[in-house]
């Protein structure tokens, strides 16, 4: 097995549009503009080495900076973290190595769409000379289809510059070789349709306006193709001063004289029967309006054109509801021709809500009945059965669709042994044996995109009626979660009561608990959303349903296996196995390591089932037990980015609650902005049922995470939710505190009027010896708010009081705030001296503990100060610094003050 077999399987690259990168499942952060840049152009270089001196040219061209070679080199780093997250400082990347005077990128060239593109293209053009219309048509679909928006998208350099119109134009050929192989499958209709805005987009592309002139003449629309030359003409000679081509003259001659050439082709003749011979064609009838699933049909047509010495076995797996059946039975439909002897179906019946999953060797009955065996010679045995049915389609081109199986067991008895057949088989399970030992090629669905989901609404209930209530039709895909089973459900709806607004159908799914009572057809209760989910959820073994149930409980989107253990109450090891099952069973998705997500709508199922099968004693046990978990990690984190413990304790862990421990500030960091959603959905559900404490804590260690991120709004939030729950628990130090963090986070966001009535709604309060950690924190927010309302000397007085509480009681972390805030308001009045020794003595005490985005801040202020002092390559050095440490924890806004920063010092320095 070659290194590429190894290391560059699992990553693939998207270049055509956004620069995009995935690593198995897992999406890269690709980091800032230069650093995307330079991915993609490793990219489109797979396995070969790019030196230095290369990227720096195509990054920045003749004119680049000294700086160059440094950028490169911190890139670099920074997509190496993004490849291997998990890998150590000292181990080799296995993905981005160096090579020589460069870098190397391996990765399987097949994985870049580029290629794909390419590649798709090809195969289209040769199934083209072969006669194979249809399969040309879908191989350029699906080229078309890798097109997620302009190439490079939102990137400038000059590679960038020179690559962008190269694939533009790319794009432009396959669309003409496309609307010509339309033209040939007589499909004029459809093209019609498509035509006139690719030429409105490109005026000048004459062979494209060719083939609208034909498109419009097969319409039955002459004279509209007269037009669409004088069109033609006249932009021509405005635009570049020539007349038409002689191609498109002659062509214009033709449609003045109608000539025969330009008819349409005429439909192929049925193919004749075969003389003798039972010719199996058990299909169901292909899903109306079958909308999406690009990808995963080029994907199977690759599959079909790549196997030719073993039996294709294409493995669907994926949620129910998912489409997997739609997907299987429109793609069998469509590859019908290549498979002449005939199409087998079976129904295995492995969720099926009212009759048990059907055997192997009930299965094979089916089969050799679909063949022509009379019931009364089908074999007893299951291997007596087996060998008649691998007999009878040997050497015969056969497709055999095997729906809805339960197992990897239930599915090997029925694959035929010649390779001249192929296999289609569904399954809401992954079936894992069978492509581990059969060979199976496994794609697995997810739900449809956004654009999919609108279209197959738009097939459903038409153009005009969609375009109508565009938002409503929005909201209804989004709450329908891009489920396939839940829009058709949906849709139907709408379209049965045409009367029905997309707004109401919308504000009936907006409430969780009557959504999959919308989503359940009046006369089909068994597609009804609930009982498809049903069928995956009771074949579950009691743990792993318990499981699941509970998963109901979790107020956000996403959970870690920690978090999901707390809740359940079990192991981590035995969450973590339990957790796995669920995905395979497609009840749960991964999302990253030990990090998963349930679809909206098996959310709302779930939290159904958590309401029936656990009584209300469980189900709080089971909230507290992620709270405490919730709570007790990010008061960990909170330590971890402060580099000390927190002021306001908040005591210690109950005995069964193990919250995860941080090594450092970077890791803290880390756990917060993976876990932020939730545990604003966790607060939020603290204050709605009445937990005040644990709402307070919440506050109290999501408090300076929100600050660091300057998410402002977010800690308004939880400020408000904090103060409602001290109110509630007759604290009024603690309202206190949250009102004064309230007005100093309106102050920073520019809201003088909403800090003032934070101020107002304060209520007053004696402070005694045991409250100095929280009186300090108030003064301190007090000070910020009136620094950013413009009130200086309060400021002043505010910080110096805290400034002292904060050496009384020793907080090294609040003094080195405070001394942060003081030398601020020093800056703002000119006070450079003071300016100065308060940064230099916070920074000190910051670097002590360990707090890079303290240190950050400081270091900005550090060099504004030196700046105004005229001290110019000291504030070169201050900026440099603060720049590196905020792109080391990924603050964007303060990679940009500090930018902004250093350009001034620099303009200052020389």
């Amino acid at each position: 097995m070659s290194d590429n077999d190894v290391f560059g399987s699992a990553l693939r690259v998207a270049l055509l549009g956004p620069v995009r990168g995935w690593v198995g499942d897992r999406e890269l952060e690709l980091g800032a503009p230069m650093q995307r840049a330079l991915f993609g152009l490793l990219a489109l270089s797979p396995n070969r080495m790019v030196g230095r001196s290369e990227l720096i040219t195509a990054l920045w061209g003749d004119q680049a900076p000294a700086s160059a070679e440094g950028s490169v080199h911190t890139y670099v780093a920074g997509l190496r973290r993004a490849l291997e997250p998990n890998r150590t400082h000292r181990a080799p990347s296995t993905l981005l190595v160096n090579a020589g005077p460069g870098y190397l990128l391996r990765m399987e060239p097949e994985n870049l769409d580029v290629t794909a593109l390419n590649t798709h293209r090809d195969r289209a053009r040769r199934l083209r000379g072969e006669g194979r219309l249809d399969q040309a048509a879908g191989e350029l679909d699906a080229a078309l289809g890798l097109f997620r928006g302009t190439p490079f998208d939102g990137l400038s350099c000059p590679y960038v510059e020179q690559e962008r119109p190269r694939l533009n134009e790319l794009r432009l050929l396959v669309i003409e070789e496309r609307a010509s192989l339309m033209l040939d499958l007589g499909r004029h209709h459809d093209l019609a349709a498509e035509l006139p805005a690719l030429v409105r987009e490109h005026p000048l592309w004459e062979r494209l306006r060719g083939l609208l002139m034909i498109t419009l003449y097969r319409c039955g629309r002459q004279a509209d193709a007269l037009e669409a030359y004088q069109d033609a003409r006249r932009v021509l000679a405005e635009e570049l001063a020539i007349e038409p081509s002689p191609e498109l003259r002659r062509l214009h001659g033709k449609i003045l004289r109608n000539d025969p050439e330009l008819a349409a082709p005429q439909p192929a003749a049925p193919a004749a029967e075969p003389a003798a011979g039972p010719v199996p064609a058990q299909l169901p009838h292909d899903v109306p309006g079958f909308t999406g699933r690009a990808a995963e049909i080029a994907e199977l047509d690759r599959f079909l054109d790549e196997t030719s010495n073993s039996v294709l076995i294409s493995a669907i797996d994926g949620a129910g509801g998912i489409g997997k059946t739609a997907l299987a039975v429109h793609y069998a439909h469509r590859i019908t021709d290549r498979f002449p002897d005939g199409q087998l179906y079976v129904n295995l019946r492995g969720f099926d809500p009212k009759l048990p999953p059907l055997m192997p060797v009930d299965a094979l009955g089916y089969l050799l009945r679909g063949l022509g065996v009379p019931a009364r010679q089908v074999p007893a045995d299951l291997d007596d059965q087996a060998g008649m049915y691998r007999s009878m389609v040997a050497g015969k081109r056969i497709l055999v669709v095997l729906d809805n199986a339960a197992s990897t067991d239930q599915v090997r008895p029925l694959l035929p042994g010649s390779p001249s057949c192929a296999v289609i088989v569904t399954s809401r399970n992954r079936l894992s044996g069978l492509v581990a030992r059969d060979g199976a090629r496994r794609i697995t669905l997810d739900v449809l995109s956004t654009d999919d989901s609108v279209r197959l609404m738009v097939g459903m209930l038409g153009r005009r009626r969609v375009d109508a209530e565009p938002q409503a039709v929005a909201d209804l895909v989004r709450l329908c979660g891009n489920l396939p089973l839940a829009l058709r459900i949906a849709g139907d709806r709408a379209a049965t009561h045409p009367h029905l607004m997309m707004s109401d159908l919308a504000g009936d799914l907006s409430n969780e608990r009557d959504r999959l009572d919308v989503l359940a057809p009046d006369d089909d209760e068994s597609t009804a959303v609930r009982a498809v989910f049903s069928w995956s959820y009771h074949a579950l073994k009691p743990d792993a349903a318990r499981v699941f149930r509970l998963l109901g409980l979790h107020p956000g989107a996403e959970f870690s296996t920690p978090a999901a253990a707390a809740l359940t109450g079990l192991p981590v090891p035995m969450t973590r196995r339990v957790l796995t099952d669920l995905t395979d069973r497609h009840l749960l998705g991964e999302v990253d390591r030990d990090r998963y997500r349930l679809h909206d709508l098996l959310r709302v199922y779930a939290a159904e089932e958590v309401e029936q099968g656990e009584d209300e004693r469980d189900r709080s046990q089971a909230v507290a037990r992620m709270t405490d978990w919730y709570v007790y990690t990010a008061s960990n984190a909170d330590n971890g980015l402060r580099g000390q413990a927190n002021d306001m304790p908040i005591g210690n862990p109950p005995r069964d609650c193990a919250p995860l421990p941080f090594a450092g500030y970077l890791q803290a960091l880390q756990w917060f902005d993976t876990e932020n959603e939730n545990l604003g959905a966790l607060d939020r559900l603290a204050g709605e049922t009445g937990r005040h404490l644990a709402a307070w804590r919440l506050g109290v260690v999501a408090w300076e995470y929100h600050r660091l991120r300057r998410d402002f709004d977010q800690l308004i939030a939880f400020s408000r939710v904090s103060a409602a729950a001290a109110r509630a628990m007759g604290d009024p130090i603690g309202e206190a505190l949250a009102q004064s963090c309230i007005a100093a986070a309106s102050a920073h966001l520019g809201r003088p009027a909403d800090a003032t009535a934070a101020l107002k709604r304060m209520p007053v309060v004696e402070y005694g010896p045991e409250d100095t950690h929280r009186e300090m924190s108030t003064l301190s927010n007090l000070a910020e708010a009136y620094r950013g309302s413009g009130m200086i000397g309060d400021a002043l007085a505010h910080y110096r009081r805290a400034l002292g509480l904060a050496r009384i009681a020793g907080s090294r972390w609040h003094e080195g705030d405070l001394l942060r805030g003081l030398g601020e308001t020093y800056l703002e009045l000119g006070e450079l001296q003071h300016a100065l020794d308060c940064c230099r003595s916070a920074l000190t005490i910051f670097r002590q503990l360990g707090d890079l985005y303290a240190q950050n801040t400081v270091l900005q202020d550090l060099g504004g100060t030196l700046l105004a002092l005229g001290r110019h390559d000291e504030s070169v050095a201050a900026f440099a610094d603060a720049v590196a440490i905020a792109r080391r924890i990924g603050h964007r806004h303060a990679v940009d003050q500090g930018l902004l920063g250093l350009a001034a010092a620099k303009a200052e320095a020389s």
